[in-house]
């Protein structure tokens, strides 16, 4: 049976593995994998929130912007400005989902060598820190560079929470929920404003911690003017979905957050922190980045 898509050229590029045996070779591998597991932080973190009525804040971040010293520095102060979770971005040369902001930052980390191996450390070291959860943000080419199986591997390995891939359709990730799920790693799934309802409702029913909302069409980063319509998907993901979602994209002021807080459980702010940190005294990080906290919620 012929297969089609990204893994079907992964997988035959990769003489070892194939299909089933992929999956089946995970499972045997994380059976006997020693050690405490991954927890559920973000879906507690999450449920914890709503419970409380409190709309949830979270930072994007490129793993290496400015430097890999200062990116744990700025988790750290995140954590410490009571930021809900962060994003982290692995940079990669050619994002689909990125604006010129986060292109540029993703530019710069990879001028310096950051590269998978590096991020598995950086998030290891914060892990003796720090609790808040993290999310990797990136795209399959360097996954697959990597090996599924040691991305994997590593990110049960340093308590990585969650996984954003954009050009990992469901088709062909659905197959990995079963090994994700067993890992405690939930897998966040975009959608936006043209995603037809028969796909958002696929995606709302196997993601487990939160669905991804963009804010348009389109890459990070732009203006952000609701469109006509918006307002309205906007309302009937609120009333439609099982899952809580989340608003990203072009979002940078304390209005932006109002307005998306209305309708989502909360907000994911990437591009105008990234212009914040390239513009921050960098002696300075831990109280400017508490003072960018305050003023995006207002409090």
């Amino acid at each position: 049976m012929k297969k089609s898509g990204i893994l079907q050229t992964y997988q035959l590029r990769d003489s070892r593995l194939h299909g089933n045996d992929i999956l089946n070779n995970f499972f045997q591998k994380f059976r006997k994998m020693k050690g405490e597991k991954v927890s559920k932080r973000l879906r507690e973190t999450i449920q914890e929130n709503i419970k409380n009525n409190k709309k949830m804040l979270s930072l994007y971040l490129t793993a290496g912007f400015p430097d890999l010293e200062l990116t744990e520095k700025i988790i750290l102060a995140c954590d410490s400005a009571k930021v809900d979770f962060i994003e982290l971005g692995m940079p990669f040369s050619d994002p689909i989902a990125d604006g010129p902001t986060i292109q540029k930052a993703a530019d710069r980390a990879l001028q310096q060598g950051v590269n998978l191996r590096r991020i598995f450390q950086l998030v290891e070291r914060v892990r003796k820190q720090s609790d808040i959860p993290v999310i990797l943000m990136g795209y399959l080419n360097p996954v697959f560079q990597f090996g599924f199986e040691h991305f994997f591997e590593e990110c049960a390995r340093v308590k990585i929470d969650g996984l954003i891939l954009p050009d990992w359709p469901v088709e062909e990730s659905e197959p990995y929920q079963p090994l994700l799920n067993s890992l405690d790693l939930d897998l966040i799934y975009l959608i936006a404003p043209n995603t037809p309802k028969a796909r958002i409702k696929k995606i709302d029913a196997i993601s487990r911690a939160f669905v991804y909302c963009t804010a348009y069409t389109g890459v990070t980063g732009k203006d952000n003017r609701p469109l006509p319509g918006t307002e309205q998907f906007l309302k009937e993901l609120k009333t439609k979905l099982q899952n809580p979602f989340l608003i990203g994209f072009g979002i940078k002021s304390r209005q932006d957050v109002e307005f998306y807080s209305q309708y989502a459980a909360g907000v994911i702010v990437g591009s105008a922190f990234i212009k914040f940190l390239e513009n921050s005294d960098e002696s300075k990080i831990v109280q400017n980045i508490k003072r960018f906290v305050q003023e995006l919620r207002g409090y």
